[in-house]
């Protein structure tokens, strides 16, 4: 019996404490969390204003707290209170609610102009005003960066982050599309205008042409607006040549050739021409004063252009004025009024629709001139009354029009024809020699590699493919290495690439002169140190290659051996030194794949440097200099897709070059190695970093 009643008050025991454990898993997955627990990301926006985010999220239900301040906070002392787009409990966050989003606060001086409120009372204007005493510095300084958002989220669950951060990086958070808008004023004899393969007279196949009727007082013809279609003109290219064909000929001349760069949807404005001073005297019965006016002359564009969804039209809506003056006229000098000129005006204002890279003509400023010459026979011609027989008069009337030839070109940024609005490949835009700004290159086309082969590759493309479609189902994929490059577009190994380029800038640039090899220095093994090295040229050692004849190799051999200890903390690799025979059945460029060793983790690699001749010494001196280009610009991405035409690379400067020592490390024997083997190299890292994607590409 008792036996019975303890086996019963077991049971009991043990139900009461399950169903307690239940309760409590019941209550703790019931409970909210607090805002103060949960873990935060930091949204950094690069192209949409964080307000207009916000109500983006906003109606798509997510919880949003933002701040406003009082009307009467003093300007650097605002009071910010938080408010929430929709109520919730901040100390018992339901599980429904997450992601919280958080607008921090902007900063409210971002620029040094004030305005000044008591010149925007007075009624006086002053055009050439120059404030000397400065403005007041009221705003407290911030130095925090703009346009972010904070999410606050539930530790574990960062899959709805990552949904987020999808959705604001790849669907909001997105760049607009440029266009570059070309335009050429030329002046030409109206009766070469046919050479273009126009006629003004009327529309017809090819092209279509808005005519406004004459000038009924004058009669003259208004300017117009003529749409080149391509199965006109070809292309953009067609129409240049016949317009350089005019110009040789000097039926045309070139005005002026400006361009600009804009965004999709945003307003450009081209002015090109000069400041007309009007003077103007005002007399009254005490003094007389004087002011001047100026007035613009000669040819302004305003163009807000828009591209269709599939990027092969652009609407633009332009404005075109043209004007010109003529000969200033006016009463005598003595009369108190001075010359003043008459202004030529057109104007043209209107919506067009081309294709891309498909010029529009805007035309109609004609004028007449006429010019008179006299000849003949010298002293004949000037005898009384008999003169006439022996001197030749004529009068020419010269028609001369001014266009204006507008061409849009959609810029795809990563494409190449980006190089539209990057200077042409030329030494001029390069920088070397001035002591005022450092030594700087501009990557021209012939300086990129064609590397279409990789993104070709089926296997490339199955990998992306592959990961892609997994990261619809987990979006935290965009977040993960080495999901996230594959998504970004990334290729694995393509830093090989992008140094072996910049090497090609340095060979080419003969930059190893100024490497002294009496300062090149290595580490070298030395057990009596207390470091366990010493510090050692290396123009000694190279020098023994050619006392050798030739016939040695110099290896250097670099191996992270040892580990850091209390004693020893921090562990210099050193290089393992010897010489190798050439007498082998192995070339320069397979025996330098055998010597160095590549694992499946890369920092356990040994690398080697093999010197047998005067151009192994001079490219180990050029792999110097990259490694101070490196350096001199850490903000360069080794990237295929930021490594493009245009871009400029800082240089060191030679002088700099020649006194400084420079040591030949471990990471100077690997870009030896890559650049030597570079798409071996490449092939390498591609192989070994895309075997983790195998299971994905299978399934």
């Amino acid at each position: 019996m008792f036996r019975k009643f303890l086996y019963t008050s077991f049971i009991i025991l043990f139900l009461s404490a399950i169903h307690g454990q239940t309760l409590q898993r019941t209550n703790t997955a019931t409970k909210g969390i607090s805002l103060r627990d949960l873990e935060y990301e930091v949204i950094k926006l690069s192209y949409i204003r964080t307000d207009r985010a916000v109500g983006i999220l906003k109606s798509m239900g997510y919880v949003v707290i933002e701040f406003e301040s009082g009307k009467d906070d003093p300007a650097g002392e605002r009071q910010y209170n938080p408010k929430q787009s929709k109520k919730i409990n901040i100390n018992n966050i339901k599980p429904d609610e997450f992601p919280i989003i958080i607008k921090l606060p902007e900063t409210e001086s971002v620029t040094l102009v004030a305005e000044d409120k008591s010149k925007k009372s007075s009624k006086k204007k002053a055009e050439l005003g120059v404030d000397l005493g400065g403005i007041p510095l009221e705003d407290i300084t911030d130095g925090d960066p703009m346009q972010r958002l904070l999410v606050g989220y539930n530790t574990g669950k960062f899959d709805e982050v990552a949904q987020l951060l999808n959705l604001i990086h790849n669907k909001i958070d997105i760049p607009a599309p440029q266009i570059l808008i070309e335009a050429l004023v030329i002046e030409l004899d109206s009766d070469k205008l046919d050479e273009l393969g126009i006629d003004y007279s009327g529309t017809g196949t090819g092209f279509s042409a808005a005519f406004p009727p004459p000038d009924p007082e004058s009669g003259e013809i208004n300017p117009f607006t003529v749409i080149l279609d391509r199965t006109l003109l070809g292309n953009a290219n067609t129409f240049r040549t016949n317009v350089q064909a005019l110009i040789s000929t000097k039926a045309a001349e070139i005005l002026s050739k400006p361009s600009v760069l804009v965004l999709d949807g945003r307003q450009a404005r081209i002015q090109v021409g000069q400041q007309i001073p009007i003077v103007k005297t005002t007399d009254t019965q005490i003094s007389q004063t004087k002011s001047v006016d100026y007035i613009p002359v000669g040819i302004v564009l305003n163009l807000r252009p828009r591209i269709n969804e599939d990027n092969t039209r652009i609407t633009i809506q332009v404005e075109t004025i043209i004007s010109e003056t003529e000969e200033r006229i006016g009463a005598s000098s003595g009369g108190g009024v001075l010359e003043a000129p008459v202004i030529n005006n057109r104007r043209v204002q209107s919506f067009v629709r081309v294709a891309n890279n498909t010029p529009f003509i805007i035309g109609g400023l004609i004028s007449n001139k006429k010019s008179n010459s006299e000849g003949g026979i010298p002293l004949l011609k000037d005898l009384p009354f008999l003169g006439k027989i022996f001197s030749i008069s004529t009068e020419r009337t010269i028609k001369k029009e001014v266009i204006v030839v507008i061409t849009p070109h959609i810029i795809q940024e990563s494409e190449n024809n980006f190089s539209r609005v990057i200077p042409q490949d030329s030494d001029l835009f390069n920088a070397f020699g001035n002591r005022s700004f450092p030594n700087s290159y501009r990557v021209q086309n012939t300086d990129v590699f064609d590397l279409s082969f990789i993104y070709s590759s089926p296997i490339y493309k199955k990998i992306r493919s592959a990961v892609s479609n997994e990261a619809k189902k987990d979006k935290t994929m965009y977040m993960e290495e080495p999901y996230k490059s594959v998504l970004e577009g990334r290729v694995f190994g393509e830093d090989i690439l992008v140094r072996r380029m910049i090497y090609e800038i340095i060979e080419k640039m003969d930059y190893y002169k100024y490497i002294d090899p009496e300062k090149v220095m290595f580490f070298k093994d030395n057990p009596d140190d207390p470091s366990g090295f010493k510090v050692e040229p290396l123009a000694e050692y190279i020098r023994g290659v050619f006392d050798l004849k030739g016939d040695k190799y110099l290896r250097l051999t670099y191996s992270v051996r040892g580990l850091a200890s209390l004693d020893k903390p921090f562990v210099r690799p050193t290089a393992l030194i010897a010489y190798d025979d050439k007498s082998g059945q192995y070339s320069f460029k397979q025996l330098n794949r055998i010597k160095n060793k590549r694992d499946t983790n890369s920092s356990d690699n040994d690398y080697t440097i093999l010197i047998g001749e005067e151009k192994n010494e001079r490219r180990l001196y050029e792999i110097l200099v990259l490694k101070k280009v490196l350096e001199l610009n850490p903000d360069l991405l080794l990237e295929l897709d930021y490594f493009k035409p245009g871009i400029e690379i800082l240089f060191p400067s030679p002088e700099v070059l020649i006194k400084d020592y420079h040591i030949v490390d471990r990471d100077g024997a690997k870009y030896f190695y890559e650049i030597n083997d570079y798409y071996g190299a490449f092939e390498d890292v591609f192989n070994r970093q895309t075997s983790a994607f195998v299971d994905l590409i299978i399934k």
